[in-house]
């Protein structure tokens, strides 16, 4: 699901739903039926609504029987602009993506499994996909990339020309790397890996036949840096979405 296949009359009514509970959490369904997407709001069950969100049972039946539920919708009223751990520990077990209203916007947060713990596959669950999915969860939906064959892509550059045409541009002193920024490691010369620098010394990545983990940032991927690249919007407070994350992931 994307938003841009919503209406601005469903758009509408969720924002106006919103700011009706506030300050308490607003939640409820996207589902898909003859009328199209339409919004299914529900009540919020939760001991402390203006901190939490929980549907019952019985609501998220009665959504189904509205039609096919595509997405989860809720609120953060005057809170944080990504999913909490609560949100991304309940997300992860809807299989679903959820819609985030906050500040009078809304904002989409794709499903995608925990950061830690994935086994590789080139093209699908590799470095690239990490990264993409670390950024997506802090709020900046990167475009995806199709991969071709693994050392022909680095032959060709590929991974700097992807972080270029998404905008980032390139630290000249790797000793200044900070928090969010993207690590390019290399064999050979031609940059064939990339890492989320998550701070205090660590990255978050996925390597060649491995589960992607968090891992120090020292000796081996350290004297194999090839480059540092850093998102120009980045924010200090936006790691904490992927802290939310990886607070319940596997730890590997």
């Amino acid at each position: 699901m994307d938003i841009e296949f919503l209406t601005e009359e469903v758009r509408q009514k969720i924002l106006d739903c919103a700011a009706a509970e506030s300050p308490r959490e607003m939640c409820g369904f996207i589902v898909f039926n003859y009328n199209g997407l339409e919004f299914f709001p529900v009540t919020n069950r939760a001991m402390y609504p203006d901190d939490d969100f929980e549907i019952s049972a019985d609501d998220w039946l009665l959504a189904e029987k509205a039609g096919e539920i595509v997405a989860v919708v809720h609120s953060h009223p005057g809170g944080e602009p990504f999913l909490s751990d609560a949100d991304r520990q309940s997300q992860t077990h809807s299989g679903l993506p959820w819609l985030l209203v906050v500040d009078g916007r809304l904002k989409l947060f794709r499903f995608c499994p925990h950061l830690r713990g994935r086994i590789f596959e080139y093209g699908t669950a590799d470095c690239g996909t990490l990264v993409r999915d670390a950024f997506m969860l802090a709020g900046v939906d990167l475009p995806d990339h199709i991969r071709g064959d693994m050392d022909a892509d680095a032959a060709a550059g590929y991974w700097v020309a992807h972080l270029q045409a998404c905008g980032f541009r390139r630290i000249d002193d790797v000793a200044e790397i900070c928090v969010g920024d993207v690590v390019l490691t290399a064999l050979g010369g031609q940059a064939n890996h990339a890492a989320f620098y998550l701070g205090g010394g660590e990255i978050l990545h996925h390597a060649y036949g491995q589960l992607s983990r968090r891992e120090l940032y020292n000796g081996y991927w350290r004297d194999c840096t090839h480059s540092v690249w850093r998102w120009p919007e980045w924010r200090p407070e936006m790691i904490r979405a992927v802290e939310n994350d990886l607070e319940f992931s596997a730890p590997v």
